[in-house]
């Protein structure tokens, strides 16, 4: 019998936040593009690589469902993962568990069931500087930024990101990637 949702499975089908996690190309990319910036002065703190499908599957259906997007009962059961997802016919507590596994998982934005870090080509990493950053880009010129926001949604920064082959997800903070989804 499945077992029902709910918190306790966010604990399951760990993630990673270590870029050994990635794909070695990327990686490497993405560490010179960190080193870039802490050179200058940034601050990165990476705190999503590796996405377990598992997790990812996880994590979309609890939000969709939290946020009334779906309907329990209409979710697909995936293998490996045997979750009860309507609380055996109770709406209002199959809600509740999804709204506390969106809470335990800390999500912000709603998580693609198919996403880059199932594939181990993204990163989400929260970045900030103070006065001026002062980074070089890919081909060794020097970048001075400073324009805001001080933090990863910077335009300059995005742009210097992209000569690594570290793209920017647009309407999803901390998210980068070598495609920008």
């Amino acid at each position: 019998m499945a077992e029902v949702s709910g918190p306790k499975w966010c604990e399951r089908f760990p993630g990673s936040k270590s870029p050994d996690a990635l794909l070695p190309d990327f990686r490497g990319r993405l560490l010179a593009f960190i080193s870039a910036m802490e050179r200058g002065g940034a601050g990165v703190v990476v705190t999503a690589t590796y996405r377990p499908p598992e997790r990812a599957y996880l994590m979309h259906w609890c939000w969709r469902i939290a946020n009334g997007g779906c309907n329990p009962g209409d979710v697909q059961q995936m293998a490996k993962v045997d979750i009860d997802w309507t609380h055996r016919g109770d709406g209002a507590a199959a809600r509740a568990a999804a709204g506390a596994m969106v809470q335990a998982f800390d999500l912000n934005y709603a998580p693609a069931l198919d996403s880059n870090h199932c594939h181990r080509r993204a990163v989400d990493m929260t970045i900030g500087w103070h006065d001026t950053l002062s980074v070089l880009d890919f081909e060794a010129r020097e970048r001075h930024i400073k324009s805001t926001p001080r933090d990863g949604s910077n335009r300059e920064l995005i742009q210097v990101g992209a000569t690594f082959g570290v793209f920017k997800l647009a309407g999803d903070p901390p998210h980068w990637s070598d495609d920008g989804h």
